[in-house]
């Protein structure tokens, strides 16, 4: 049994309690990121509200809402209301100033930029580092408590750039962005598809607490063993099991294995980091959910928080 899923807690004090305590095994759900296609092909509103309902109808105890800008501004203290008024932690996405300036100039021009002359980017990505933390800002004043960075600087294989390169240009703009969610009582986690193997040491040195990792490209299980509490991870549904057109007893032994392990650690949000893009994906991930309702072994079932 799943000591966070089977409770008469909210979603909200799951979250608050997953948040002091990341290494009791179990774990919460929710996914970080719904297309407003798989909102409409659910009978809902591309909305926050939508979004409510939508993570209402599946279960999950957690509802991300992503923050794009000003624009998104209006509105969100009442959507995070309205989640927590129907039983769900919030959360928040935002972009980072990489993902920011690759929106901006295209991502490959941005990589070719990148491996002539990196310093060369400082100052634009400086710019875009101020914009996030002004996001941060008003983001803060809502009542939401986890803040995920986004930031897909990967390919399966590695980073789009040397490890080098990163320390040098990206950790300088993110340790004031942690800390300035730190002086708020927030906590800033961290969201790259791809293998960042590389550099995950030098972000949990640097204050990030929450990572949604690709498992096909990091070693999840490792990386929780390695770092315990320090870390809990965002993810844990594999991309191919969501393209699957059902799911068998084989597949659902490989389900139950892999998340296991993963639950045993403690520090989990069982969530697919390559997101709902498809409305075909809701119904695997819906059985998937099944599966792990009663999901443990004694260790879990008598660990409670």
């Amino acid at each position: 049994m799943n000591p966070l899923i089977n409770t008469k807690l909210s979603g909200s004090e799951k979250l608050t309690r997953l948040l002091a305590h990341p290494d009791r095994p179990g774990f919460l759900r929710g996914e970080i990121w719904i297309t407003p296609e798989v909102l409409l092909a659910a009978g809902l509103k591309a909305n926050g509200e939508g979004l409510v309902e939508f993570s209402s109808s599946i279960g999950a105890d957690i509802c991300f809402f992503h923050c794009s800008g000003p624009s998104s501004r209006s509105g969100l203290g009442e959507m995070v209301e309205r989640a927590t008024t129907a039983g769900l932690g919030c959360a928040l996405t935002v972009d980072g100033p990489f993902q920011r300036l690759a929106q901006k100039r295209g991502i490959m021009s941005l990589v070719e930029d990148l491996a002539r002359n990196p310093l060369g980017l400082k100052s634009q990505l400086t710019q875009e580092s101020e914009a996030v933390a002004e996001n941060l800002r008003w983001m803060t004043d809502t009542e939401a408590k986890l803040i995920i960075l986004g930031e897909d600087i990967a390919y399966m294989s590695g980073l789009y750039f040397s490890p080098e390169v990163f320390r040098k240009l990206f950790l300088p703009l993110y340790r004031p962005l942690v800390d300035r969610c730190s002086s708020t009582g927030r906590i800033l986690g961290w969201h790259s598809d791809g293998d960042v193997s590389t550099v995950l040491p030098d972000m949990v040195n640097c204050g990030f607490r929450f990572f949604s990792l690709e498992w096909e490209c990091v070693d999840l299980l490792g990386f929780k063993r390695t770092y315990g509490a320090r870390v809990t991870l965002i993810g844990g549904l594999r991309t191919d099991w969501l393209f699957l057109k059902e799911i068998d007893q084989e597949r659902e032994q490989e389900c139950r294995k892999d998340l296991r392990s993963l639950a045993q650690e403690g520090g989990l949000i069982l969530s697919s980091s390559c997101g709902l893009f498809r409305s075909d994906f809701v119904p695997i991930l819906n059985h998937i959910y099944r599966l792990v309702e009663n999901l443990g072994d004694g260790s879990i079932e008598k660990e409670g928080l």
